[in-house]
């Protein structure tokens, strides 16, 4: 017996996508939503008449993702919502390249690296649009001023075939010219 009552249709178990980082989104027709077949690579199997098939329809895969303009939202998306990219290609990435990036950022941000990363994209969005409503002030701009100044340069190497000899080069040359013709130079 299924634990089931008879008659009674088992609902589908639903898994709720993490909503901390939505999913990205953009008006643009991408490869993913026209071609979805393109991104599913588990449903590939190698055959006797093409032994690299999966290989080359994951090349495919990973080449749509790579010109796509929300391809690190989508990253950050799939990273998050493990129960939802259990297969296929996601930003160019395999379920096990995502399981790998899972556990580093694990190590780097801790168990909870979802919160940090979505309180990091708030913090930058934020920012992005307190630039956009105010001008920097006067003091923040002498402070930038001040930092760059503060920034050693170095200057730019000698052209010899545009610029003039200077004289200290000029004096350069003369030593280097009196030593070769004395026979010291080796």
């Amino acid at each position: 017996m299924s634990g089931n009552r008879t008659g009674v249709a088992k609902l589908p178990d639903i898994v709720p996508a993490d909503d901390r980082i939505p999913f990205p989104h953009t008006d643009q027709a991408l490869r993913c939503r026209t071609e979805p077949g393109l991104f599913a690579i588990e449903d590939i199997h190698n055959t006797d008449e093409d032994p690299r098939a999966r290989e080359k329809a994951l090349v495919k895969a990973k080449h749509a993702c790579s010109g796509c303009p929300i391809v690190t939202g989508c990253l950050k998306w799939a990273l998050a919502n493990a129960d939802l990219t259990k297969a296929g290609v996601w930003a160019a990435t395999t379920a096990r390249d995502r399981k790998q990036l899972r556990k580093k950022l694990v190590a780097r941000l801790g168990e909870d690296w979802v919160g940090v990363v979505a309180e990091q994209d708030r913090r930058r969005r934020e920012r992005q649009r307190a630039s956009r409503v105010s001008p920097p002030s006067v003091r923040e701009l002498a402070l930038a001023r001040l930092e760059l100044e503060s920034i050693p340069t170095r200057p730019a190497p000698y052209n010899r075939w545009k610029e003039p000899i200077t004289p200290a080069q000029a004096a350069s040359n003369r030593r280097v010219l009196e030593l070769v013709a004395s026979g010291k130079a080796a």
